[in-house]
């Protein structure tokens, strides 16, 4: 049985693509495909490629709202199903540098052969600093987690991580980023993740290319879901 590793599905460049149409009522959304869903060093679709769709609205007073859906294959010895996550919040800007955005989503995997063990809620809250630098912190008080005593459970979990994204040539840029993600309930357990790439960017496209690696005490938490020295590719269409 795998499980998962909290969500982070709606990521800095829908913060960054927000703030900047300020001002005005603003739809859009993202098609995605990856070579590899992961979420914080864990995948979610079974080191397999994923479709992702992302759709979302943001007025002028910074209230957000919208839906992410992906393939995912959770066990590998289950059918592929999907991962669909509703969220709502609230994004601002403070000056010309700092932009940040509350996010309150709900996951759920209504096709998973263990229905709704796995479904979760979500607090994720990031800052970014001009458009480079990306803080982010997250808090669920009932994401699941394997117990040998007692099966899937909901336990408490936080994690933090920091990303960078500089321009190297044109629109080429280098991007890494590193985390750290702490499960509570019977022997709590953590484990850091990292990542380093390069995204080109062909508005409205986006290529990306990122190393990831975790440490070993993902392992301990979610078996073979650990990602060690993957490669994952990503290609984006915004709309």
């Amino acid at each position: 049985m795998r499980l998962l590793a909290g969500g982070m599905a709606v990521s800095c460049a829908l913060l960054i693509g927000m703030s900047r149409c300020w001002g005005a009522d603003l739809w859009g959304g993202s098609l995605g495909v990856t070579s590899d869903y992961v979420v914080r060093g864990i995948t979610r679709s079974n080191d397999q490629a994923a479709l992702q769709l992302d759709l979302h609205y943001l007025n002028a007073s910074g209230f957000t709202a919208g839906l992410f859906a992906s393939n995912t294959q959770i066990d590998p010895y289950d059918p592929r199903d999907a991962e669909l996550n509703a969220f709502v919040g609230f994004a601002w800007s403070t000056g010309s540098d700092w932009r940040g955005k509350a996010l309150l989503s709900h996951y759920a995997y209504p096709w998973n052969v263990e229905r709704h063990a796995y479904d979760y809620d979500e607090l994720d809250v990031e800052w970014a600093f001009r458009d480079w630098l990306n803080l982010a912190a997250v808090y669920s008080p009932d994401e699941p987690r394997y117990l040998p005593a007692r099966g899937l459970v909901g336990v408490t979990s936080t994690a933090a991580e920091v990303g960078v994204q500089r321009p190297v040539l044109r629109s080429l840029s280098a991007t890494a980023g590193v985390g750290y993600s702490r499960f509570d309930g019977q022997s709590p357990q953590g484990y850091a993740y990292w990542s380093v790439g390069a995204a080109y960017d062909l508005a409205p496209v986006s290529l990306s290319l990122s190393y990831v690696n975790t440490s070993a005490g993902a392992k301990a938490l979610f078996y073979n879901a650990a990602v060690r020295n993957g490669w994952v590719g990503t290609v984006i269409w915004r709309f």
